[in-house]
This record gives C-alpha cells, structure tokens and sequence, in this order.
C-alpha cells in the first residue's frame, strides 16, 4: 500500500474515531441498551447518525501512575457508509510505530496507532475481528506507551453479539 492511501486511510480513521469518541464520552448520547460487558449508543439522525458498540476491559494491568479511559468500540457510520470500524482507545499515547497486538480466541492482529487511539489495518480485518468477537469468550490487547510502558488490557465479550446486533438495527445495517 502507497505512503499517500495510508496517510489517508490514517486520516480518515481518525476523524472517524475522533466523533466517535465524541458521541460516547457525550451527554447527548444515548444509550440504546447494555448487554452484560457491553453497551450500544446511537446519536443523531440521517447522515449524522453514528452507532457504537463499546466495552471498558475487566482488567487493565501494566506498570503505571495514572491512565485515562480505556475503550474498545465498533463504529457505525451510514451517512458515509462506514460500517464496522475496530478501534481502541488506550488511556495513553502509544508508542510510534508500536503496532499493538490483540489476541482474540487464537487469533492474532496488529492495529496501527495515533496519539491514544489503535485501529485495524483494513476493512477486511475489522470484519475478521468481528467474526472472532462473535465468537470468543475474551480478547486480549498488548500496547506500548511512548514511555515504553507495555500494558495488557483483556476484555470479556459477553454481551458484544447482542450489543453488535443492536447497532446493526439502530444503524440499518444490511
């Protein structure tokens, strides 16, 4: 893939991330329904609508002092036909070009990084990622802070299918 396509897939997943997080960290958000370990939210209408499928990990394990809000978030976007958009939010900033890893069941994917936010490298990996979500009872993410802090955070999955089902219906998925 090109330096230039890469810049802007960068680009555009992080304007996607960025009002994303908006909506979730929003008092305007709305809460659709919580499913165990995890929540679905929709706010606005038409092409502004964005539906999110989020979870804070059971456990957050590393050698540091303090740690902003950590998430895990799929992201439905129809106004811009966007659909299925993996990303982490770590509480801190990653390391640059430290790649984190998550773990789900046996599968294993790297995310690329900006600022605090991780994402997967491509469509058809956030669609793989979905498929082990469904499916997985755990999902383990391994980051590096720009401080070379190395954290592991594991998120349960109970929950995530009905939580993802839900935005599918809010959004109109097909």
């Amino acid at each position: 893939m090109s330096i230039k396509m890469m810049d802007y897939l960068f680009f555009v997943k992080t304007l996607i991330l960025f009002f994303a997080f908006t909506y979730i960290s929003s008092t305007n958000s709305k809460e659709l329904e919580k499913f165990n370990d995890w929540s679905a939210y929709a706010e606005g209408e038409g092409k502004n609508l964005a539906c999110m499928a989020v979870s804070k990990p059971k456990t957050a394990e590393g050698n540091y002092k303090r740690r902003g809000e950590i998430f895990a978030v799929i992201t439905h976007l129809p106004g811009q036909n966007k659909w299925n958009e993996f990303s982490i939010i770590a509480g801190y900033n990653y390391k640059a070009d430290s790649n984190p890893e998550i773990t789900i069941g046996d599968s294993k994917f790297q995310l690329f990084t900006s600022g605090s936010r991780a994402w997967s490298f491509s469509p058809p990996d956030d669609e793989k990622i979905i498929k082990f979500l469904k499916s997985s009872m755990k999902m383990k993410v391994i980051g590096t802070s720009t401080r070379g802090t190395i954290t592991t955070d594991t998120y349960s999955l109970l929950g995530f299918s009905k939580a993802y089902q839900k935005i599918n219906e809010a959004c109109k998925k097909k």
